[in-house]
Parts: C-alpha cells; sequence; structure tokens
C-alpha cells in the first residue's frame, strides 16, 4: 500500500531556532534519506508516492543477534549488572515474539539463571548478592512466564513474594522500588504485574493505587512518574496498565490523555516520542503504542473505530529506520547502535501496529470485586484477526502480544491457569 511523502510534514520552528529544534531537524534530515528511497518515481514533485510494501523485517538476523547476546556479552555491559533478569527478558521475549523456539537447553540456562536471583526474603534483585527490587522482580517473573512449565512457576515464593511486596508499600498508595528507594508508577506497574499473575493480589495490596495515579496525570494530559512531574510515554503505559489490571481507567480524565498521547506519534518519522519536544524512539512504539491499546478499551473504542494512531505510520518507521540491517537488532533511530531493550520494545510495538488487540465493549467484564475478576478481565483481550495491517511483505508478520503484560498470549494464559488453580492469598479485593 502507498500513502503520501511529504516534506510538508517536517517540524516547523517559527524561524527561532533552537538547541531541541536543531536536533530534530537533524533526525528528520537522517529519516528522510531513508524514506525518500521508497519514493515512486515521477511523484517526487510534491512530495511523492512512498511505496512501502517492499519493507522486510529481518527476522533471522534478529535472532542471530538476540542469541549471540545470550551467548555472552563484552565487559562494557557490567553497567547493566543490576538489570541481569532484564537481558534475560528482553532476550527471551525478542525471540517469542519473533515466532522463534526457546529451546530446552536455552530455558534450562534462563530458569537456572533466573532463579539465582530470587532472594529468601521475597522478590528478586537485579544480580547476585544484591536488595530485591521491584523492576528485577517484575523482569524476572516475566523471564519465567515466557520459559514456562509447572517447575518455573512452582519455584517462585508467592508468599515470601507477597510479604516482601506489602513491605515496600507506602501509605500514599504507591511503592518503593526497593528498600529506601525511590517511588514511582514504575513500581505500581510492576507490583500488580506480579500480583495479579500470580494470584496474590489482596485489599491491602491495591489499597489507594488507583488515587495516587490519577494524582500522576499532569496538565498536559499524559502521566509522569509521580505527581507533579512532566508527563513521560513510558510512565503513562505504566499507570494505564496497572488501572487497567485493577479495573479503574475510568479515575483518569480520558479524553485529555487521547490527546496527549495522539501528539506523541510524530508526523513525519511516524514512530512515538516519550515527552512533549522530544525525539523519535523506538522504543515508544511499545510504551506508547501499547498506551492507545488500553486507551482503546478505556474509552469503549470499538475495532471499527480503529486505534487513534495511524498504525501503518509507526510499522513503517520500526521497518525503514529502526532495524539494524547489517548485524541485526533494533534500534532507537538511524544513526543509533541496536541494542535488547529497543529490540524488544520496537518488536513489541510493531506486533501491536499489525495486530489489533482488544477487548469487546459489549461483553467485556467490569467486576472488580473478586481476585477471579482480575484473571479473567485480563484474558477476555484477544486478538481480532478481520483488523489486522502488516506492512511490506507477508512474511513480517510477528506474535500478537498483550499491551498490559508485553508477552505473547499463549504463554501468559498457560501462567495464569496455573496460579489460579492454587488457592488465593484472598477472595475479594
Amino acid at each position: 500500500m502507498s500513502y503520501l511523502f511529504s516534506y510538508d510534514y517536517r517540524y516547523d520552528d517559527n524561524a527561532y531556532d533552537t538547541e531541541t529544534s536543531n536536533k530534530q531537524v537533524d533526525v528528520e534530515d537522517s529519516i528522510g534519506q531513508i524514506y525518500v528511497k521508497y519514493i515512486e518515481p515521477g511523484t517526487a514533485q510534491h512530495g511523492g508516492i512512498f511505496d512501502d510494501t517492499s519493507l522486510r523485517l529481518h527476522r533471522t538476523k534478529h535472532e542471530q543477534f538476540v542469541r549471540d547476546a545470550m551467548h555472552g556479552l563484552s565487559s562494557g555491559f557490567s553497567v547493566l549488572d543490576a538489570s541481569q533478569p532484564w537481558l534475560a527478558f528482553w532476550s527471551l521475549n525478542s525471540l517469542d515474539i519473533m515466532g522463534r523456539k526457546i529451546d530446552s537447553a536455552t530455558r534450562t540456562r534462563a530458569l537456572q539463571t533466573v532463579l539465582r536471583f530470587q532472594d529468601p526474603r521475597g522478590g528478586f534483585c537485579g544480580g547476585q548478592h544484591q536488595l530485591p527490587h521491584l523492576a528485577g522482580t517484575y523482569a524476572s517473573v516475566m523471564a519465567l512466564v515466557l520459559v514456562g512449565g509447572d517447575d518455573a512457576f512452582a519455584s517462585i515464593n508467592r508468599e515470601r513474594m507477597y510479604e516482601w511486596l506489602m513491605t515496600m508499600k507506602r501509605e500514599d498508595g504507591a511503592f518503593a522500588v526497593h528498600e529506601g528507594g525511590e517511588v514511582d508508577v514504575r513500581g505500581v506497574y510492576c507490583v500488580l504485574v506480579v500480583a495479579s499473575l500470580l494470584n496474590i493480589m489482596t485489599a491491602e495490596l491495591v489499597s489507594g493505587v488507583a488515587e495516587f495515579v490519577a494524582r500522576c496525570q499532569t496538565c498536559e494530559g499524559g502521566l509522569g512518574p509521580y505527581p507533579g512531574v512532566e508527563a513521560h510515554g513510558g510512565y503513562t503505559l505504566c499507570a494505564l496498565a496497572a488501572l487497567e489490571i485493577i479495573g479503574s481507567t475510568h479515575v483518569l480524565d480520558l479524553k485529555r490523555l487521547a490527546r496527549w498521547m495522539s501528539a506523541r506519534q510524530m508526523a513525519f518519522e511516524g514512530g512515538f516520542s516519550g515527552r512533549t519536544n522530544k525525539l523519535v524512539d523506538g522504543c515508544y512504539s511499545y510504551w506508547v503504542g501499547g498506551a492507545f491499546s488500553i486507551l482503546q478499551r478505556a474509552l469503549s473504542r470499538t475495532p471499527q473505530d480503529d486505534l487513534l494512531y495511524e498504525r501503518r505510520a509507526l510499522q513503517r518507521y520500526v521497518l525503514a529506520c529502526c532495524q539494524d540491517t547489517r548485524i541485526g537488532g533494533l534500534r532507537d533511530k538511524p544513526g543509533k547502535s541496536a541494542d535488547l531493550y529497543h529490540t524488544m520494545y520496537g518488536l513489541l510495538g510493531l506486533s501491536l501496529a499489525q495486530h489489533y488487540v482488544g477487548v469487546d465493549p459489549q461483553t467485556r467484564i467490569s467486576d472488580t470485586t473478586s481476585v477471579y475478576s482480575v484473571p479473567a478481565r485480563m484474558m477476555q483481550w484477544d486478538v481480532v484477526t478481520s483488523a489486522a495491517d502488516v506492512v511490506g511483505v507477508s512474511s513480517n508478520v510477528v506474535k500478537p502480544v498483550h499491551p498490559v503484560y508485553g508477552v505473547s498470549l499463549v504463554p501468559l494464559a498457560k501462567c495464569i491457569k496455573y496460579f489460579y488453580a492454587l488457592p488465593p492469598l484472598a477472595l475479594s479485593l
């Protein structure tokens, strides 16, 4: 399919250039040099017709990039010593989204690695002999979801996990990310993802959460990390997803949020920025793209309404600008290096732009009183195959993913089935 490419969509600094506007112009120059290669001959006079039919996801190279990283990283990655569970999660999830098998040897190694991070007091650490951390706990649990199997699930100490989570709980409804650590909506999101998956949700755990998140909405409409701080795409996803888990997205001003989120898609580049007056970045393909899927449900919109962003433009940005076609992997933008973080979040965003994953507003479950309503509402999310829209060659299609949890639907369902067959810590929220 073709669309009109025009330099008229570029940023206008109103003849008042700044450091910020100059960086924006530089990024647009680099992206324009890529996009112009896809202009149909004879149409360039008025911008040109962009033919995206040949765009291709270099799946084999990306798989090799991930597998090479899983076999060992250079000493330069020692700065990520406290993010070791994340390296496992980014790698395993990237392979799964691309439909690549997690073989038995990789599974065993991943399981043994992640379990070394489980703290006897509860939760998981970012590395051995470190403090348990909500971010490391989230990444570890999600890695175990992808590893799958009763042995992996049974290895998680639910009781100690809950006890530790409650020690992170604050009176304002939020959570510290570790003992003496910072407090923001990332922590809220990590706690609710973990608790909802492990069937350890209680009224005490979720008390005050919705009120804290609502206070994080800014005058712009997006959500910041904590009250009074600038709105940000990553924190907006965390906030929306957390509220979706507890059935409380109604506490936000959704129309104002929709306006702010819509402004995050860059008119020329097609990808998303994370904040006002910031540059496009491939990772926001998920942080903002996933938030749009959750907003769709919150606004009771249907597949016929489609999502509130241009899905094909985002796919063009990811496929044309974010792939390292030499060594594999995905990146922030042209001129940047590929890494595991941008690879996974770029693929997540690509998936959500290809597939319409949502909930029929006519049949959705609205009960929020029982712990059993949590898995029922989360597993109501499904793929509407008639609303799929894949840019480029047909082989570009990747697995559909759940926008709240950021993993594909089958391993998520297996995890929920296992833990909700166990007795809950409480019957109601």
